[in-house]
């Protein structure tokens, strides 16, 4: 990275700063030191010298200190946020697989539900195509019989016209 020659100027005084950060990044922060050094400055009774940039420099630090001090109870709520959020995560997970064995056991349930149907119904038509064998035969038998009947009924016919022309 390239070294950057930056002149900023704190309490009316002119400082060269030496870095490999960005002109705008050094400027941005002399800036900010200058402003500190200023509000002290307004803000005390005859203050002199250093004692205004020293001034400063412990504000500056102040709000520095105070800052990690809320980054680290930030960092701290965004680790307990991310454990529950791993939690939630795996309850979820854990919800997840539980309506899938509810779906697959309500499938199964179905399925068994269907079978016995099927089965009912299958024992149902069996027993229908029986009686329709049974009441088939019964009909053939009938009609066995019925010519059987109509046979001897021509046959007596046949005897009773024979009687009746021999008379």
């Amino acid at each position: 990275m390239a070294v950057n020659k930056v002149s900023i100027t704190i309490n009316s005084r002119m400082y060269t700063v030496v870095a490999q950060e960005s002109e705008e990044y050094i400027t941005k922060l002399g800036e900010h030191v200058n402003e500190k050094v200023n509000r002290v400055i307004k803000s005390g009774q005859n203050i002199m010298g250093e004692r205004p940039v020293v001034l400063a420099a412990l504000n500056i630090c102040d709000e520095y200190y105070k800052a990690l001090e809320k980054a680290d109870i930030m960092l701290e709520r965004m680790g307990k946020i991310e454990e529950k959020n791993a939690k939630l995560q795996n309850e979820n997970k854990k919800l997840k697989a539980e309506l899938e064995d509810v779906n697959t056991s309500q499938v199964s349930i179905d399925e068994t539900a269907l079978k016995a149907e099927v089965t009912a119904a299958k024992n149902d038509l069996d027993e229908a195509n029986n009686k329709i064998k049974f009441l088939e035969n019964h009909i053939k038998s009938l009609e066995q019989k019925l010519r059987e009947e109509k046979d001897k009924y021509e046959k007596r016919e046949k005897e009773v016209l024979e009687m009746i022309e021999k008379g």
